[in-house]
């Protein structure tokens, strides 16, 4: 279930973009309300919950591109995301009640709708409540996640991207909250070689370390398409979507024993904030009938292996402060254990000026320059490339 597209409106103004003097101005990884990267991510949808994780009649706080807002479902089942504070004293108003599809804040029982407007005022005079209106925002849902809407004016058309459909199952991931900046894990999502060395260990992995790709990418109305073609001439295709999502065809979990074959995955990097992010991770696997019955019992055994082991974020930690020697880490989540130990060991923010980048870089140098060019243009006021939803002929490819 979702929201009708609707304009965020109340009354705190959004911050005009920062202008920069020279390129070397420019940030490339801040999201912040107000930056270039900030006006930049905003023009899209950004996944920012797991439905299921969300219960009718609950609100909760969140936190994206480092503003604090409020996400709850109304009764109806509606998802919707406002401001983190009521207007009247900056009450949270995740502490107040759902009513219908409405929310009452706890402190002085000021009720709004899902439009932000204030609706009911227990202890004022009638007329007053209209004057009142938090910023309400775009919500809806796609494929197991919560979507939100932050940019000004109305958003593009929803859903932001298909999906493949053929039948099969729609899984959804555990969520990971990674301390590092969301730049560094797209950008790792881009790095087709780092599978030989980073994912030896475990094996999983191993089909896509028989030979290293020669990487390639082309920028396209949606985002970027890269390519890993290998020495049989085979090429892998990966697709990009703008801001910050990967397409891509990947192989099973160590945890699944290659039960369901190799998933086509939608992952998600969304801001919490520069030094922080999340992956929202949503699989197609093709199957049916028997197989796909096969897949449920081995997820089942699996997802019960995962809730026995430390969190795959907390065993990252461990690795990254040297509590563990890299390859003698056992995890069912071993992949994402090896991905965010590699990436949020780059630093809170990676340090780009110092990196030496070579031919096997060419997707991330690609974004880069697609990224620079962007910002640049909303830092100097200058016309932004018109983004495409991407079609529904171009898909992810094995490349083997």
């Amino acid at each position: 279930m979702g929201t009708a597209a609707r304009r965020p409106t109340g009354a705190r103004a959004k911050p005009p973009v920062r202008s920069v003097r020279r390129a070397t101005d420019i940030d490339l990884a801040t999201t912040k309300l107000g930056a270039p990267g900030g006006a930049f991510m905003r023009q899209f949808w950004l996944a920012i919950h797991r439905s299921q994780d969300l219960a009718v009649g609950r609100a909760k706080p969140i936190r994206i591109m480092s503003e604090d807002l409020t996400l709850y479902r109304g009764d109806s089942g509606r998802v919707q995301v406002i401001d983190y504070r009521c207007p009247h004293r900056w009450a949270p108003m995740h502490l107040g009640t759902v009513e219908g599809d409405d929310i009452r804040c706890i402190y002085h029982g000021w009720k709004f709708n899902c439009s932000g407007q204030c609706i009911e005022q227990p202890a004022e005079l009638a007329g007053f409540a209209k004057k009142v209106r938090m910023r309400s925002y775009p919500t809806e849902e796609y494929l197991g996640l919560i979507w939100a809407y932050f940019g000004e004016g109305n958003p593009p058309a929803f859903p932001p991207f298909p999906h493949r459909e053929t039948e099969g199952i729609i899984q959804v991931w555990n969520v990971e909250e990674v301390p590092c900046n969301y730049l560094q894990s797209f950008e790792n999502s881009m790095d087709e070689v780092h599978v030989a060395f980073t994912h030896a260990p475990g094996g999983s992995h191993a089909k896509l370390a028989q030979d290293l790709p020669v990487i390639s990418a082309k920028e396209t109305d949606w985002g970027m398409l890269r390519f890993g073609q290998r020495k049989t001439g085979k090429v892998r295709h990966t697709l990009h979507y703008a801001p910050n999502l990967t397409r891509v065809l990947v192989p099973p979990l160590a945890g699944m024993d290659g039960v369901g074959g190799w998933p086509e995955i939608y992952f998600n990097f969304t801001p919490i904030d520069d030094e922080n992010h999340l992956w929202l991770i949503t699989s197609h696997i093709e199957v049916a009938g028997a197989e796909a019955e096969a897949y449920r019992k081995k997820r089942a055994e699996y997802e019960a292996l995962v809730a026995k082991a430390k969190p795959a974020g907390v065993v990252a930690r461990e690795l990254m402060a040297g509590q563990h020697r890299f390859a003698d880490v056992d995890h069912p989540e071993l992949a994402i254990v090896q991905d965010i130990a590699v990436q949020a060991g780059q630093g809170r923010i990676a340090q780009r000026h110092g990196e030496h980048l070579g031919r096997s870089d060419a997707g991330i140098i690609q974004w880069r320059k697609i990224l620079m060019r962007e910002l640049r243009a909303f830092a100097t006021g200058r016309p932004t490339k018109k983004w495409q939803r991407p079609p529904a002929d171009i898909k992810p490819t094995f490349g083997f």
